[in-house]
Parts: structure tokens; sequence; C-alpha cells
């Protein structure tokens, strides 16, 4: 079996899993760090899940000020990244998510690239645009949604810089 179709196998485990309490502990603790790992090491050839697109998001701690990275699912709109969680509600937000609040500037890494970005909140138009691909992207945003969930949705913009 090829890695790609290994990483396609593991992918729609990981989705089914990822709708389950359980599976966001697993995702969170085991999947998120080994995929980090994995895309960092290899430039971004090699993923654990597939083909789905998948960045490295660098934010600043709020508290500690430090880098803390993470991969996300992420779409792409001409030049902008949007990525999305969505909290059960059983478990605290997201560290991410209330770093890019609380700093919006960050950093992002697709393969080799590093993108420095600007993110805000998706407005309601933004949200009517994005959320139907996010849901097809990640089934999982949509079952703890539909469940009650709170959805973060970010646009990611690249800073004048770029």
């Amino acid at each position: 079996m090829s890695f790609n179709r290994f990483g396609e196998a593991v992918a729609r485990f990981a989705q089914r899993l990822g709708s389950t309490r359980a599976g966001v502990l697993v995702i969170g603790r085991i999947v998120s760090p080994l995929q980090r790992q994995l895309l960092r090491r290899t430039g971004g050839r090699l993923s654990i899940t597939g083909r789905a697109p998948v960045l490295l998001l660098t934010t600043t701690g709020r508290r500690t000020g430090k880098a803390r990275t993470v991969p996300l699912f992420y779409l792409r709109d001409d030049d902008r990244l949007v990525v999305c969680n969505v909290n059960p509600g059983s478990e605290k937000p997201n560290p991410w998510i209330l770093n890019l609040r609380a700093r919006p500037d960050a950093r992002v890494q697709i393969g080799r690239h590093m993108i420095d970005v600007t993110a805000h909140a998706a407005t309601d138009d933004e949200l009517d645009q994005y959320w139907p691909r996010l849901g097809r992207l990640w089934p999982a945003y949509r079952t703890f949604h539909d469940r009650g969930g709170t959805r973060s949705v970010f646009v990611l913009e690249p800073t004048a810089d770029h």
C-alpha cells in the first residue's frame, strides 16, 4: 500500500473518529503532534491526512508570548486562507483560537513556503461562503456544529510584506 493510499485510509478513519468525544482527544493529543512533525520533516510532502490540505499555523501565546504551532485543514480563496475549529462544547476552547483573537498576526507554513498573515473572524457573508466547503473538507465540523458546538472560522490574509 502506498503512503498516499495509507494516508487516505487514515484520513477516512480520522473523520469518523473525529466526530466523537474520544476522537477529539486522540486527534489533539496524538494525531496533531504527529502531523506537525511529519509536515515539518518532509516539507509538506507527506501528511497523515492524505490529500486533504493541511497547513501549519503558528500563533503567539496570549499569556506566554511563545510560538505555538498546530496543523489545520484549510481552504484557499485566492491569496486568502480559511481555517476552522468547532468546539463540541465538552472541552475548553482550542488555544490557537484564543491566541489568534488576542494577537491576529501569525505565520503559516504550506509545504516549504512560509507566509505571514493577519487573521480576522469570518463575517456572516464569509461564513455563508465557506461553511459548506469546510463541512465537505472535514465532516466532523458539521457534526459538532449540528450538535450545538461553537464554530470558529478565521480568514488569514497575507500581510503587506508578501
